[in-house]
């Protein structure tokens, strides 16, 4: 009986060593992730330091969080509130029509060059571009008839009110 009864008393022995290897193992990766400490820790103060570490980076990401949905918000907003511009130079007898827009302006191009061709313009060149959340819009033309030219004014508030 007593040879049963030191057996399992080396057996719990044998337990409880590989239980406390595996804890100095489990600290020992608990302190790695831990920002460099000047000094040895006890046991209590790595698990104390542990926690305070925890709750800190917690507060951290709630910031990040919060932050997040601030640039969000901001973002949306920029995308709706871009109003358009119109810039026409008048070259002579040719027109340079500039447009600038948010992405979520609906018009059709085609309504730019009809107004143009109304008003004696002939088409040289359109283009567009997209850039970030804005599309750039080039038109270049040139009068048809060079002598009598284009009406700047009317061309401007004829696209003006097609983009109102």
């Amino acid at each position: 009986m007593e040879n049963g009864l030191g057996s399992s008393r080396i057996n719990r022995c044998l337990i409880e060593r590989e239980r406390r290897r595996n804890m100095k193992t489990l600290y020992a990766n608990l302190f790695a992730l831990l920002p460099p400490q000047p000094s040895k820790m006890s046991v209590p103060e790595l698990v104390d330091q542990a926690t305070a570490y925890v709750k800190h980076l917690q507060k951290k990401l709630e910031k990040y969080k919060q932050m997040k949905v601030q640039l969000e918000d901001k973002r949306a907003t920029a995308y709706t509130i871009r109003p358009p511009v119109l810039n026409i130079r008048d070259l002579g007898s040719n027109l340079e029509v500039h447009l600038i827009t948010g992405l979520n302006m609906e018009f059709a191009l085609s309504d730019f060059i009809s107004i143009l061709q109304e008003e004696g313009a002939e088409i040289v060149s359109a283009t567009c571009h997209h850039t970030g959340d804005r599309a750039i819009y080039t038109i270049l033309s040139q009068a048809i008839y060079p002598r009598i030219g284009i009406a700047t004014s009317s061309v401007h508030e004829r696209l003006t009110s097609l983009i109102c």
